[in-house]
């Protein structure tokens, strides 16, 4: 296992070489040359034949590059590995990524001898393996991306992922979710730098809050569960284990080559260890914004604050689907809401339901959530906004309302009631033009701390999951 410096300088290289960067910009030598160029490493790139590509001189061999170079990215056909490993090591490269595929995954005899000849070709050259068949680190802090048109701001959510494709989407949409990353690293085949590892870097380094990994399968399950148990002690370590039915564990074994083991045991080991598991993209994404932004509740009781009565029934109900608990309010507080909520079509039990009221008063919002927040019974409170097809196209004016009105009320709940998180639900209109203004609603929401999910049962499943932690 390599120790903290050494993965620190794989993470903040001096240099960095990619092989197999071509004047092609539809080839992927060139989009991670393209990605490293735009994040400001110092990055060379290596060709036979060409002697500048996209300004920067052109090296025929890594030992060429007159530069320390740390870290180099492979995007060539599998022959022609093992000599780049080599090369690397006489260099004194500490390790590589590699993007090719057709090893170990391909489930072919000539797949698994490929891997085992790079392997050892590595452990000849004293060079770690990031795969193959990845797409390697992300780092803004190191000046490392996978490709062009990821945000490089420093962030403190560390996400290790088997699957280059799931890398990838997250880095992209990270800021939609108001996330950003200390590092990211798909590490594909596991052939050599493994899960454990990576978890165990993560779990020490200073860079990185909140771990969340996306894995397939493990070669060693004890020492995986021992390592996430360990990590799960520091930090909130969120886990999605890929390959949860008979058809995902088969598809799987075709995408890293791993061995996805019983779901039930998974889950099992990884509630002893401590970390959370979630069942798909949407409910990590969703648990890690949660953790992110919000205080751990005391306790699964929502408040919930909103408008219609039907939608008020299946909020109760999506909530206790979902582990939380919909109480009832003290009397106390059905009476000053009672105050303020006006009697027609309303309630002022828990879920509190103001109607169509809310259209034309949405400040009973901020009014109305500050006494539900203030009631024993509540650990945390939902808000959810409907009716934005009829304000949008009555009083487009209103969206500036909604949005100051949320952010008064979180900023209200963050100096009343700090261990009460909130968070909010932007339903779904009807209207592509009104669902163009939500989607820029929730940008500036977002941007401004607050939880936005599209759904009920999307942010009663993040709460539960924060609500478990068992760190703070």
């Amino acid at each position: 296992m390599a120790n903290i410096s050494e993965f620190n300088r794989i993470f903040h290289p001096r240099g960095v070489a990619v092989v197999g960067v071509s004047s092609n910009p539809a080839k992927f030598g060139n989009i991670f040359f393209s990605g490293l160029i735009e994040a400001g490493s110092n990055v060379y790139p290596i060709n036979l034949k060409e002697k500048e590509i996209l300004g920067r001189e052109a090296y025929p061999s890594i030992k060429e590059i007159p530069h320390d170079v740390d870290y180099a990215v492979i995007s060539i056909p599998a022959s022609g590995i093992p000599k780049i490993i080599e090369d690397c090591g006489e260099k004194g490269v500490k390790a590589v990524s590699i993007y090719t595929a057709e090893y170990s995954e391909s489930g072919t005899k000539e797949g698994i001898k490929r891997e085992k000849e790079l392997v050892d070709a590595a452990k000849k050259a004293n060079v770690r393996i990031i795969g193959p068949n990845c797409i390697g680190i992300y780092c803004p802090s190191g000046r490392l991306s996978f490709f062009p048109g990821i945000s490089m701001e420093r962030g403190d959510l560390g996400f290790i992922s088997q699957s280059g494709g799931h890398a990838e989407e997250f880095a992209y949409e990270a800021e939609s979710w108001g996330i950003t990353f200390s590092k990211i690293i798909s590490y594909g085949n596991a052939c050599d730098v493994n899960c454990e590892e990576l978890l165990a870097y993560l779990a020490e380094d200073p860079e990185t809050k909140i771990i969340g990994i996306y894995v397939e399968g493990v070669k060693d399950g004890r020492r995986f569960l021992d390592t996430l148990k360990d990590a799960a002690r520091q930090k909130p370590v969120v886990i999605w284990k890929g390959g949860a039915t008979d058809g995902g564990s088969r598809a799987v074994a075709s995408h890293t080559g791993s061995l996805a083991g019983s779901p039930e045991i998974w889950s099992a080991a990884i509630k002893q260890s401590g970390a959370i598991e979630v069942s798909g993209r949407d409910e990590f994404a969703d648990t890690l914004s949660a953790i992110r932004y919000l205080s751990r509740p005391s306790g699964k009781a929502a408040g919930i604050v909103g408008a219609g009565g039907g939608a008020s029934v299946a909020s109760t109900d999506i909530c206790e689907m979902n582990g939380l608990t919909v109480p009832s309010l003290e009397v106390k507080t059905m009476e000053e809401l009672s105050k303020i909520v006006p009697p027609m079509g309303t309630s002022v039990k828990n879920p509190v339901d103001l109607s169509y009221f809310l259209i034309q008063n949405f400040s009973l919002f901020e009014e109305c959530t500050e006494l539900v927040a203030a009631d024993p019974n509540v650990d945390m409170l939902i808000v959810h906004v409907s009716h934005l097809d009829m304000m949008v196209k009555s009083r487009p004016s209103d969206l500036e309302t909604i949005f100051k009105t949320l952010i008064d009320t979180k900023k209200m709940m963050a100096d009343r009631f700090p261990k009460k998180p909130l968070v909010v639900i932007l339903h779904p209109t009807g209207s592509t033009d009104v669902e163009i203004e939500k989607v820029k609603l929730r940008k500036r929401l977002v941007k401004e701390g607050m939880c936005v999910y599209p759904s009920i049962s999307r942010a009663a499943r993040a709460l539960s999951n924060l609500a478990s932690l068992e760190i703070e």
